[in-house]
């Protein structure tokens, strides 16, 4: 015979149930609920609409040029913030899984705002017959956001880390200013970052800006991740602001700014 267990009575599970009903209903408990909701279901952080100055011109979606500080400023949103990278900025709908930001600005746009900064390109990625690196003017890029009323920003280096030391990225981007191609199906030419590779960790020779070394794109062998002590949560709107190296110092990172970059 297969003994069940003691089964309670009807009338003493009604009274185990008013005994709990009242536990419930201590203060005690209700501090407790509330406590234990609150610490599973933290508070979103309000992210804000960036809105571009009124002194920038507008180049296209997305995009402006700072003529007074001669800097291009691009609006991005973060859509990555931990995990290894292949990008830094990838365009809307391409390579989100493998960058830290998504854009909907132009590829060709930014490459004609960058030359408005003075920045001249170089050249892309070369791997037969032989590698040569990326080449061209070094890039300074600035990022900056607000969340919950504050302002913030960072150079970009800060958002990517080297895999294996877990330290800040240490060399600039270059303005490898991807190429264009002849498309074999329309027969017209293509700038080939509009496929989406706007500015890059790991080295393609359709990438705008690149690192000026060498650096796999291979799953096996990559080089740098995101740093999610410092890149802010997914969902962020920023302005990444571009450069030339020498006429832009190094932000701190996370510090504070109430002034237009």
């Amino acid at each position: 015979m297969v003994r069940l267990g003691n089964l309670d009575s009807p009338g003493a599970l009604h009274h185990r149930t008013l005994r709990v009903a009242r536990i419930m209903n201590t203060p005690a408990m209700v501090m407790l609920l509330v406590a234990l909701a609150t610490r599973q279901a933290p508070a979103n952080p309000v992210f804000a609409e960036l809105k571009p100055d009124q002194e920038w011109r507008k180049l296209g979606r997305s995009l402006w040029f700072d003529p007074a500080a001669k800097k291009l400023v691009m609006k991005a949103k973060v859509v990555l913030r931990e995990g290894p990278l292949e990008h830094l900025v990838c365009s809307k709908g391409t390579k989100e899984h493998e960058a830290i930001l998504a854009t909907d600005a132009i590829p060709s746009q930014i490459h004609a705002g960058l030359l408005l900064t003075g920045l001249k390109p170089g050249r892309p990625v070369q791997f037969a017959p032989r590698f040569l690196p990326p080449r061209g003017d070094k890039v300074a890029i600035t990022v900056r956001w607000r969340i919950d009323g504050k302002d913030h920003s960072s150079d970009a280096k800060d958002w990517v880390m080297e895999e294996v030391k877990k330290t800040p990225l240490a060399v600039d981007w270059v303005f490898a200013g991807s190429q264009l191609y002849r498309d074999e199906t329309t027969k017209k030419m293509r700038y080939a970052a509009d496929d989406g590779d706007l500015i890059t960790v790991a080295n393609f020779a359709s990438a705008i800006l690149d690192l000026p070394l060498a650096s796999s794109a291979s799953d096996a062998e990559r080089n740098y991740a995101a740093n999610p002590k410092t890149v802010p949560p997914v969902g962020t709107e920023v302005f990444v602001v571009f450069a030339p190296r020498t006429l832009a110092p190094t932000p701190k990172a996370d510090s504070g700014t109430k002034t237009p970059p």
